[in-house]
């Protein structure tokens, strides 16, 4: 590869867990373009893969570079081994030059059941209230439907902290099984699999490793205790692979994208609201796109940034650090 981001030739591989949509397609794109050729795994049913992934596929292969596709269980140890075995035999020995981990396989439960104020229907009666006093005719149902039409056909962001959301809370709590699972696959897998490429010798001798994050690391969300739990953990396994894979020459790095409306996020409860919100806050009014944080994974992979490693980096316009 030289200066300017070139790996046509060099034979170098991608290889991408999640990645046929959101940020791991984003980057699939980005990183075929700059000549790296491309192994994906993720998890989807076979109808939406024909109707959806596929023709995002074909785009990348007509890039010129090889492109390989599991469509298998992640977290089933055959086909895990499957997908190993598949790296050896397609890209072998010393050539996996970025490792991105992009899974979302987390639960998203509340741990106890809300309780407070209604702020909203607080919200709504006083202003329903006002309305009357002042000679208009409307009930508090019309009201909130007015609400509702304006935030979610008329994009009035402001309107956020009233609006209902389309992504309600799940009736059941979160349990021990969830944090567990939520913890270990989220939090461990970039660290094991990492692991394993770097036993098998497969990485490349100035490899990049990337994990993703979100702002719900430090920033408590409801309805995201079990994932916050886990980014916190892979945030650590990052430090670790830092400290312990260097010497090997591998590069470990969290990106910490900004709110971003992928199928993963709306995953989130209330993640309507939020990308409203996000939008209100950010410096440059909109919401991080995959394409950015596409950029940001293919420049760590560039020699400039080669002097980086542990870091968590963040990809989202000043967002984290704006208040309104």
């Amino acid at each position: 590869m030289n200066m300017n981001g070139d790996f046509h030739g060099k034979g170098l591989w991608a290889v991408i867990l999640g990645g046929s949509s959101g940020f791991g397609l984003a980057t699939a794109k980005r990183l075929a373009r700059a000549g790296l050729h491309i192994m994906v795994a993720h998890k989807d049913k076979e109808g939406v893969v024909e109707t959806q992934i596929k023709p995002h596929f074909e785009a990348i292969r007509q890039t010129g570079v090889k492109f390989v596709a599991h469509n298998v269980n992640l977290f089933d140890d055959d086909d895990r081994a499957g997908v190993m075995e598949s790296i050896e035999e397609q890209a072998g020995r010393g050539k996996v030059h970025l490792f991105l981990h992009s899974i979302a396989a987390g639960a998203c439960k509340l741990l106890a059941e809300p309780k407070g104020p209604d702020f909203r229907a607080d919200a709504i009666k006083g202003l329903q209230e006002a309305l009357t006093f002042g000679g208009a005719a409307v009930t508090i149902t019309q009201l909130r439907d007015a609400v509702n039409k304006a935030f979610h056909e008329k994009r009035c962001d402001a309107l956020y902290t009233v609006a209902d959301s389309k992504i309600p809370y799940k009736d059941d709590l979160l349990e021990e099984e969830d944090v567990s699972r939520t913890v270990w696959m989220m939090g461990y897998d970039y660290l094991l699999w990492g692991r394993e490429l770097l036993a098998r010798e497969l990485l490349s001798p100035e490899a990049r490793l990337v994990a993703l994050t979100s702002e719900g690391n430090e920033i408590a969300w409801r309805g995201y205790a079990a994932v916050s739990a886990a980014k916190c953990a892979l945030e650590a396994s990052c430090r670790a692979m830092a400290l312990e894979m260097g010497p090997y020459g591998v590069r470990s790095y969290i990106v910490q994208a900004g709110i971003t409306d992928t199928p993963a996020g709306n995953a989130i409860p209330h993640f309507d609201l939020m990308m409203a919100q996000a939008r209100m806050r950010n410096p440059f009014h909109r919401l991080t796109t995959p394409e950015d944080v596409a950029e940001a994974i293919y420049a760590l992979c560039l020699p400039p940034l080669s002097w980086s490693s542990g870091s968590i980096i963040r990809v989202d316009g000043g967002e984290a650090i704006s208040g309104l």
